[in-house]
Formats: structure tokens, sequence, C-alpha cells
């Protein structure tokens, strides 16, 4: 039975939330697009597999992978999802994050093709990354 993408991106989050960044690639397509909303260190437009966890590899390492998400509502359809979640984490000098964001994610064949984090309160996600 294939699985449902509201079921892949559980399994990703949980993958992402404890660190296990090659899971999270397997779900990848080898030619994603992945974007950050923002002006901080992680904005930007990620392309491909290897650049998108890179850069969740970033987030894990600036806040001592304690960055997490947790989903509150999930809308999605047979190609697109948008998920409102909690988000916290916290950095070595202290800073703390406890905010919510949007996420868009497009899927084919099983795979993520497309996603964006869009913060609610962008100029907090852009000072606690910074």
């Amino acid at each position: 039975m294939d699985r449902t993408n509201v079921e892949i991106l559980k399994s990703v989050l949980r993958a992402f939330n404890e660190g296990r960044l090659d899971e999270v690639k397997r779900s990848c397509s080898p030619d994603v697009t992945y974007t950050i909303r923002g002006r901080g260190p992680l904005a930007g437009t990620y392309e491909g597999a290897d650049a998108f966890v890179d850069a969740l590899g970033r987030v894990k390492q600036l806040t001592d992978a304690t960055m997490a998400a947790e989903p509150q509502v999930v809308l999605a359809d047979d190609e697109a999802m948008m998920m409102y979640a909690r988000v916290t984490g916290r950095r070595a000098d202290g800073r703390t994050y406890d905010n919510f964001q949007a996420y868009l994610y497009r899927f084919r064949d099983g795979l993520l093709i497309e996603g964006q984090t869009i913060p609610v309160d962008q100029h907090a996600f852009d000072s606690f990354t910074s």
C-alpha cells in the first residue's frame, strides 16, 4: 500500500526532529527546491536534495539539535499540503525560540519536490537564527 503524503510528512518531520537527516533526504526528489523565507542566515532557496538537507543540518547545528516542529494543523490533497506547526529550539547562548510557522509542501510519486518554510513572526525567526 502506498503511503499518503500526510504519512510521508509525519515520518519526515519525526526524522528531522530526531536529527536523522539521511532519512529526510530519502523522502526528497533529487531535484527538490526548498525555500526558507526571511533575511536571516538560513534564508534562501535550496536546489537539490543535498542542498536542502545541508540547510536542515545548519538548523540543527545552530540550535544544538534542539529545533523541532509539532504539527498543529495539516491540510492536504493529492499533490500539496499546508502545515501549521509550533516550532521550538534553543541556542547555546541561551536564546530560545517558541513560535509558529507555516509550511507548504508539494509531492510527486511519494517524494517531496518543493517546500517552503514561512515563519509567522519573521523578525523573531531571523533574530533567533542570526
